[in-house]
This record gives structure tokens, sequence and C-alpha cells, in this order.
């Protein structure tokens, strides 16, 4: 089975005391999990399985955090389109019907190689590429699942983006509703 340096991110309110109150919050909750690398505001974790950790999270109420969304994580890679076009295929066409719908959802960037040189490609750009050749219906309001790509740096260096396809519910957000 293959090994993620991470699976599970938690994003919370910037700020060490949020860090902190996050960080034990989580540790309270999750058992087994073992936190590999922090930014600001991002803590990277590994879970047993993220997936029934998510679930087990959406049965608390969670009140006074400072955490704002936990999302599991199936894959990462590098940050070349190229490369997340093919792991989300690959995780696309394993887990999605032919009739369900899906949306992409890039926070970051990607890049694409050519002839020597790397370019940072705009975010419509590369939603149009990793889209191509997946055949089910878009919904952009609300789609049956959501293909989620996040962009991030782990241990204050290297580059990597996660790749979630679930479906939306899977995404836990304790942000404030506007």
């Amino acid at each position: 089975m293959r090994r993620e340096p991470f699976n599970l991110i938690i994003t919370h309110y910037p700020g060490y005391d949020n860090f902190v109150v996050a960080r034990e919050q989580i540790k309270n909750i999750i058992e087994n999990i073992r936190i590999v690398d922090t930014s600001q505001s991002i803590i990277l974790a590994i879970v047993d399985e993220p997936y029934a950790t998510i679930e087990k999270i959406k049965s608390l109420e969670l009140k006074e955090t400072p955490i704002l969304r936990i999302i599991p994580v199936d894959r990462v890679t590098d940050i070349f389109v190229d490369r997340v076009k093919e792991v989300i295929h690959e995780l696309f066409n394993t887990k999605v019907k032919k009739e369900e719908t899906f949306k992409i959802k890039l926070d970051g960037h990607l890049y694409k190689r050519q002839e020597g040189s790397i370019e940072k490609i705009h975010k419509d750009e590369a939603i149009k590429i990793l889209a191509e050749g997946l055949e089910n219906p878009v919904n952009l309001k609300s789609p049956s699942w959501l293909v989620y790509v996040k962009t991030l740096r782990m241990y204050k260096a290297t580059e990597l983006a996660s790749i979630t396809v679930t479906k939306p519910e899977n995404i836990i957000s304790l942000a404030p509703k506007e």
C-alpha cells in the first residue's frame, strides 16, 4: 500500500495560540494522530483512516474551536499539472459513477513543464487541463463529487499538491457562515 507523507489537512485561524488549541483539540479527538508538519494556519497529519476520522469528527459538535477546515487527502504528488491530472483521473475513475456530477476546486497554483522551463499557470487554465477527459457532467453549485487540489509547502521547502476526490460533505468546514 502506498504511504503518503500526510493524509489529513487541518486549517485553523492564524496565531500561535490558535495553533496550540487546534493541535490539542485534534489530539484529544483523534487517536493515533501523528502531526508531520505545521505552517502558518495549517497542520499536516497522518491518521489510520482519514475518512473514518472525518465521520468521527462530524459526529461531534465542536464549539469554541479555532479549527476552520478538516480535509481528508487521497494522494500527494508534485505540483505539475500533468502529474496532478494523472492522479485525479486515476482516483476519479475508481470512485465516481458515470452519471454523477463533479466540481474541481484548486487552492493554490500548479505548474507546467515545457521545453526545459517551468511556468506557473492560471487557476482557470489548470482546472480546464485537469478536467480534460472526465466525461461526467459538471455542477458548480451542488456537485455529487468534489475534486479538491491544495498546494502547500512541506518542511518549508518541498512544494506538493494534495488531491482529494470525495463527496463535498467529507470536507469539514467549521468556519462561521457569513
